[in-house]
């Protein structure tokens, strides 16, 4: 069983001169790098093998009630359990926004 991700900073030089400043972040889990985060002009990108189109992982916005809505990057491994749903089925009757299928 995994542990909870880690966010860890890592600075290093972006390949363009003027933005050798800039901040590139990595996602930690078991020790193993599982994504990189890197600021854009209109936002930020997200990296990872673990994002292919494998039926899982889909981004999905998380709107809790009285709170500010946020996007949520699942980056499970392809052999580890969806911690929400069983089979694809989320609180026993909605589609699991991690493993919907396309």
């Amino acid at each position: 069983m995994s542990e909870r991700s880690i966010l860890r900073v890592r600075e290093r030089p972006h390949t363009h001169p003027d933005r050798r400043s800039e901040q590139i972040w990595e996602v930690i889990r078991d020790g193993e790098v599982v994504a990189t985060i890197y600021g854009t002009r209109d936002g930020i990108q997200i990296v990872s093998p673990r994002l292919e189109r494998d039926g899982r992982n889909h981004p999905y916005l998380f709107e809790a009630q009285g709170g500010s809505p946020g996007w949520v990057i699942p980056l499970l491994a392809s052999n580890e359990a969806c911690p929400l749903c069983v089979n694809g089925v989320w609180c026993g009757i909605l589609p699991c926004p991690i493993c919907r299928r396309d």
